[in-house]
Order: C-alpha cells, then structure tokens, then sequence
C-alpha cells in the first residue's frame, strides 16, 4: 500500500480479507439550460489484503542494466548498477523466474548463464549477485533491443506477475527509427515496466514514453548512491503485486457514450485509445498488475436533458469491475454515473473535491513541461512564469516531491504565492528529474464526504411561488422574492415545479 493510501486509509486499510472496493465521485447537478453537455465522475478504484495472495502468484522479473560505455564515466554510475542490480535480486520472492540482461547495441543475457530465465533461491541468487558484481561498460543504447528481449523471456513462462526493472543513462541511439515503438506496442500486453534514469544524458520524455506505454513509473536517480534503494522499492512493489488486471467497465445507458477516460492516480494518462468496445453502449479498458493501492480515474459521459425528468436522479453510465484469470476474489457492486438537471446555479455550479484537485494537478504537470520546454527554448520569461504557477499549485496541493523536483529549477522564495527565481545554470539532472515525474500524481486525501461543523439549515420555500431554495439563499432564483432564511419547519413539501430535493442540505459531490 502507497504511503497516500496509508495516509488515507490507515496502516492496516479496511481490514478483512482481500477485496477490491469502487466509488464514484462527482457533482450529480447539470444546468437543464446548457443543453447537451458533460458529466465528469472520479472512479476509484482500491485493493486491499492482497499480501498473503501476492505470496502465491506466480512471477517473472527481467532486470535490464545499461552498459553501454556511458556507464563508465562516472564510475559511481555502474559501480552503483552493480549494488542495485544485486540489491534487487537478494529481495526477489523464492519461486521467481528472473533473469538479468547487459544492454549494449544489443541485448545479452548474462544470468542465468544457460539463457532463459533462473528460478529465484538462495543459490542462484548467490550467483546473480556476483554475475552482477561484474557487469562491464564497453557498448551502445538500443533500448527497443533489450525490451524486446525482455519480451521474449517473459513469454517463456507462465507467471501472472510479468514485470521488468530498466535502468539507462542515455538515449536509444542504435535502435532503427521507429523500432522502439513498435517494440512497445508488442510488449504493452505482456508485462509492466519501471523504468529509471542515472546521471545527466537520458532523454526523459523517452523514459516516460516507454513507462507510460508499458504501464509503469519512470523516474530520476538523483544520487548514484540512491540507485539501491530505488531498485529495492521498484522489485519490491513487483513482488506485492496479485492480481494480473482488472478491467474497468462502462456501460451507458441507450443513446449515450463516453467523451474520454483518464488515469488520474497515481499517474496522469489518457486511456480513451485504450478502451475496447464490445457493443455500442460498452466501454471497457484493462488496467495491469495490482497489489495494495488506489487507482483513479475521470471519465466523461455525454448527458442530454431532452426527455429527462427534472429534479430527479437519472443514471447516465454503470461502472463494474471484472478480474482477471482465475480467482475467486469478492467484486464490489456496479456504481452508477447520476444526473440531475437543474435550473439552480448554486448547484450546478459545484464542483467535486476529486474533481478540483486533480483538474490543479493536471495544471501542475502541464505548467512544469511548460517551463522546461521555455527554459530549453531560451524563453526565461517564460519559464520563470510557469515555474512560479507550477511551485504555488505544488505548495497548494501538499506535494513535497514536486517543491524539491522544481527546487533544483529555481530558488523558491515563497511558495504560496509562486515567487521563484530561475537557478543559473540549471543542471540537465534537474531538467530531466523534474520531466520525468510531471505525470505523476498527487493523491487526494480529503474527507469522502466533507462532515459540516453543524448539521445544515433545512431548505426554504418561497412564499410566493412554492419553490425550494438553500437556507442561505436571500431571494428566489424563480421569482426574486425575498426569502426569510428561516427553516420551513420540516414540512419537506415540494414546490409545484418539481425541483424538490436539490437543496443545500444535499451531498456536495453526489457520490452513491
């Protein structure tokens, strides 16, 4: 379980057995004036109490060292290959099918000596490790070679679990164009990739190309000496994984269909591409190798008031989960995308927490790209705006990973107002580190369903014309007669154009 979830959730989840768990989150109330319009719902999906299962399932792990002749210089760099590279199989589960593979202009198996893949034990792990001890640095960077290596050996077992550790240092020069991303394309259905960039000569938008088409994590080595710990945290992760997938269906209801989904945690990606579609009414996409954590989504469902009911709860779409292999793993029930038209601008105009805070995220990222692609254009003005936008949305969503990426750009003078100054010189460390994690996410962790300090005020009726209106409210949006403000006592009476139940008193984010 991430450290958001436990920050969410607690250290021990919901407790009980292995289960997954699905919300939806939204503002349910659309404006009936603005026509065609749509929904946006945050879908949330968790998984808890999968340890004892991830102990059972069968996996394969692929680590893949640049040594290319990079590496050398400095030598902290293959030097700390060396130590990760061992670190991560002295904590591979026993049972493991693992292999480690020398990346050059070519891809080499270096372990198991036989080719194929070893069964992870204390022998073989033994001998890994001092295979790893001499990993050399004499070759060029193909890396579409080495993934699709990768592929290779992951096919050659049953596991459900496929996973591959890459670490490089520079760019995939020796690759034909274009034969990466079609090495990506046959590897996306296969295995899940973590991938990680040391030292100052890798291309991030590459790194974060290759883990976002194999539905993994790219990030920056900071230090050499960190490079363990990462490997340790990466295989880790991998071996906590259970479940090979879990698909996220959609179903609309007749006449409807879906805009887009998009992941929006714990990395931002649009999956609309993704997504098959077994009827016309049916969207569906896969989401890959799941152990304890949170994952969410925002999808967008076309609504159109034409023939419906005011004031009343209309369901849009139905969100279901489907596991995937064999496993007798309880599902949630299907959750519903509502809508309610109103002609209410105080509730139309709500906005979901979820939503809020990841349309700031989405921000986030953008206005950090945008600075460094500035930046790299020579356009410091430029930068120096979307960096100072990019530091105060940071400070405002509480991400303290982001202030240091985006600390080694500028001085920070006062992060919540975003008044920086551009660093001189900016190392390419700093640029890459700070590309490569802007799709990351920051997680809400705010209440479900924010609790008032007091029970709310009951809703009022007007006096002239029936209609209901919020407590707070001064005059009637249908009428503009003055309003009392005081309680109608409790009478729960409707006004005679239906709109009852939208009240002020009503669930901020119309989640069911």
């Amino acid at each position: 379980m991430s450290e958001d979830d436990r920050e969410q959730y607690g250290p021990d989840g919901a407790g009980g057995g292995p289960a997954l768990t699905l919300r939806v989150h939204q503002n349910k109330y659309l404006p009936v004036s603005a026509g065609r319009t749509e929904m946006h719902a945050i879908v949330s999906v968790r998984a808890q109490g999968l340890g004892p299962a991830a102990a059972r399932t069968a996996a394969s792990e692929v680590i893949v060292i640049d040594c290319s002749m990079s590496m050398s210089w400095p030598p902290t760099k293959i030097a700390a290959a060396r130590r990760a590279t061992a670190t991560a199989v002295g904590i591979l589960r026993d049972g493991t099918r693992f292999a480690i593979v020398e990346g050059t202009e070519q891809a080499q198996i270096v372990y198991p000596f036989t080719g194929g893949m070893a069964v992870a034990g204390p022998d073989t792990k033994a001998a890994a490790a001092r295979v790893a001890a001499r990993l050399p640095a004499i070759g060029g960077t193909a890396i579409g070679s080495w993934l699709d290596l990768a592929r290779r050996l992951h096919l050659r077992q049953p596991a459900a679990i496929r996973h591959t550790l890459l670490l490089t240092d520079g760019r995939n020069e020796h690759d034909p164009p274009g034969y990466l991303d079609q090495v990506l394309d046959a590897c996306a259905p296969h295995f899940t990739c973590d991938a990680r960039g040391i030292g100052d000569g890798w291309d991030a938008a590459e790194l974060k190309r290759i883990a976002r088409r194999l539905h993994g994590r790219a990030d920056a080595v900071l230090e050499d000496s960190a490079l363990a710990a990462e490997f340790e945290e990466m295989v880790s992760s991998s071996m906590a994984k259970a479940l090979a997938g879990v698909r996220i269906r959609i179903r609309t209801r007749s006449g409807g269909r879906i805009g887009f989904v998009k992941q929006v945690h714990p990395t931002r990606a649009d999956l609309t591409e993704e997504g098959v579609r077994p009827d016309e009414r049916t969207w569906e996409w896969t989401t890959r190798a799941w152990g304890d954590e949170t994952r969410e989504y925002q999808v967008s469902v076309l609504a159109d008031p034409r023939d419906d009911p005011m004031g009343e709860d209309v369901e849009l779409a139905a969100v279901e989960l489907v596991v995937e292999g064999d496993t007798a793993l309880p599902l949630p029930e299907p959750e519903s995308v509502l809508v309610q038209w109103t002609d209410d601008v105080v509730l139309s105009s709500r906005i979901d927490p979820r939503l809020a805070h990841y349309d700031a995220d989405s921000e986030l990222g953008h206005a950090i790209t945008a600075g460094c692609d500035a930046y790299e254009a020579g356009d410091r003005e430029r930068a120096h705006h979307q960096w100072g936008r990019a530091v105060q949305l940071a400070h405002q969503l509480g991400s303290e990973k982001m202030l240091t990426r985006l600390g080694g750009l500028v001085h920070i003078l006062d992060a919540a107002t975003g008044e920086v100054r551009i660093r001189e010189p900016i190392r390419p460390l700093d640029l890459n580190s700070a590309i490569v994690v802007s799709e990351e996410s920051v997680h809400f962790v705010g209440a479900e369903r924010p609790e008032p300090a007091a029970p709310p005020a009951e809703d009022v009726i007007c006096p002239a014309c029936l209609r209901r209106a919020p407590a707070t409210a001064g005059f009637c949006q249908q009428c503009n007669a003055p309003l009392s403000g005081e309680p109608d006592g409790g009478s729960g009476t409707e006004g005679t154009d239906g709109r009852g139940g939208g009240g002020g008193g009503g669930c901020t984010d119309g989640a069911i």
